[in-house]
């Protein structure tokens, strides 16, 4: 029995809100009832990468986005005039050529008590690795009253931050490829006591970092690639949870984190092995040492054993799932050394395989042998891996010999070891090696000797 014949239009609605934009608008071929049922979801997303492929010509995208266009435009109609929005998403990577479009869409959404506005103007082309500021695409028409506003994302749309003291019932915000001012932040921080989560992607003319608001009850923080006049990072955040930062090394006071759960640092912008950053990077990392879930790069891999403590943190890190960036070069032994020893209660160890970061004046703390780092030094039976490493899992899995030697160590030595979770790599090695290779390597290590009887080895 067909039990949607049976339900109410508003009820089917309802349900159609709860899918994702594109997923919503294939139920229009279900039946003829269902063919513009869908345009009255409370979920609305407009984007132009639905219209536009970025493997053709310029002409052609021209006409591709046009489309897009001309969808948006056929969207206001007599069904969606009492429409209740939940989210509003725009994203168009050229808004200044329609400019009246963009504004009726804008429109459109407040004028329905949108709770989440997503306004995003960036251009896929550029390259979020480079310091290059890109001008705002757009600039955002002064709008009062906002009361029901719950979520803002602004990418490459610039606005004026008188804007932000109407915004008072805010709970996560997202600036990205925009200039902003560490006085905007405050302002907005002091105005929406209710704001969990601040994103700062790709901004500019941010003289600092500096969050002192002792009542803040932000839980969610992260720093994703900014430009900041001086390298100084103070934030005293009483119920911050998650705390994610990638830029460059600099001096970082976090204070209040003792309820922090996440932790993600990637310094993969830094150009020069700097054996100065060693400190400061043990430094942060003792102000995060109640994470239990920590994620580090390689940077910090080959400049972490160069700060005062070469072997392990003074006090040691709650960290209880450790995530590696690595490319298990031998630049990063000492490091992952460096982690395991400071990681006493490591229950889940992640290896990421990415490409090599190594910079070309990096010295090792200490002289040693790579081929027998791993080889069963006693120096090396680190308690985490004796006593409470459970799962290792290795993402992008190609079976080098680095990787075979880390693994048989871990296995051999851990004694509380469970699962080995092998994710094949789908990339070639450049010398031959593709995903059946893989999995023969793979196989290999399914007979390593082990210390638990109960570790089993999975190839995904």
């Amino acid at each position: 029995m067909d039990m949607f014949s049976v339900l109410t239009d508003a009820l089917i609605i309802t349900i159609i809100s709860f899918l994702p934009f594109e997923e919503a608008a294939r139920t229009s071929v279900l039946s003829r009832r269902w063919r513009d049922l869908w345009r009255s979801t409370a979920n609305i997303e407009f984007d132009e990468r639905f219209f536009v492929r970025d493997n053709v010509a310029v002409e052609t995208q021209r006409v591709q986005r046009l489309e897009f266009i001309n969808f948006i435009r056929c969207w206001p109609h007599e069904d969606t005039a009492e429409l209740i929005l939940r989210r509003f998403m725009l994203r168009m990577s050229k808004p200044c050529e329609f400019k009246c479009d963009v504004q009726m869409c804008i429109s459109f959404a407040i004028s329905r008590d949108v709770e989440v506005l997503e306004l995003d103007f960036s251009d896929p082309t550029w390259d979020e690795n480079d310091m290059e500021n890109h001008e705002p695409e757009f600039d955002l028409p002064m709008q009062i009253g906002l009361p029901a506003l719950e979520s803002l994302t602004l990418f490459a749309c610039s606005f004026n931050p008188a804007l932000l003291i109407n915004l008072r019932s805010l709970k996560h915000v997202s600036f990205g490829w925009i200039a902003v001012r560490m006085s905007t932040l405050n302002d907005l921080l002091r105005n929406s006591t209710c704001l969990e989560s601040l994103r700062l992607k790709k901004c500019w003319n941010l003289e600092h970092l500096s969050i002192f608001e002792r009542d803040l009850a932000l839980k969610t923080l992260v720093i994703d690639n900014c430009n900041f006049h001086q390298e100084c990072f103070a934030v005293e955040a009483p119920n911050l949870r998650s705390f994610k930062y990638s830029g460059s090394v600099g001096n970082f006071e976090l204070l209040f984190t003792r309820h922090l759960e996440e932790a993600e640092l990637d310094f993969g912008s830094e150009s020069e092995f700097d054996e100065s950053g060693g400190e400061l990077l043990q430094t942060l990392l003792s102000s995060l040492d109640c994470a239990r879930v920590l994620k580090v790069c390689s940077y910090i891999l080959q400049v972490v054993p160069t700060g005062e403590e070469p072997l392990r943190m003074q006090s040691p890190l709650n960290v209880r799932h450790l995530i590696l960036n690595t490319a298990l070069h031998r630049d990063e032994y000492w490091g992952i050394a460096f982690f395991l020893k400071s990681c006493p209660f490591l229950e889940t160890l992640t290896l990421q395989m990415s490409p090599p970061r190594i910079f070309p004046d990096y010295q090792p703390p200490f002289q040693f042998d790579p081929s027998r780092f791993w080889s069963g030094n006693i120096e090396r039976l680190y308690r985490c891996v004796l006593r409470t490493l459970k799962v290792v899992e290795v993402k992008g899995f190609q079976g080098t010999v680095n990787e075979t030697r880390l693994l048989r160590y871990l296995l051999y030595n851990g004694r509380a070891m469970q699962e080995l979770k092998l994710y094949l790599s789908n990339e070639a090695d450049g010398h031959g090696g593709d995903r059946s290779v893989y999995f023969q390597r793979a196989v290999f290590v399914m007979g390593f000797p082990k210390a638990s009887p109960n570790a089993h080895v999975m190839i995904i």
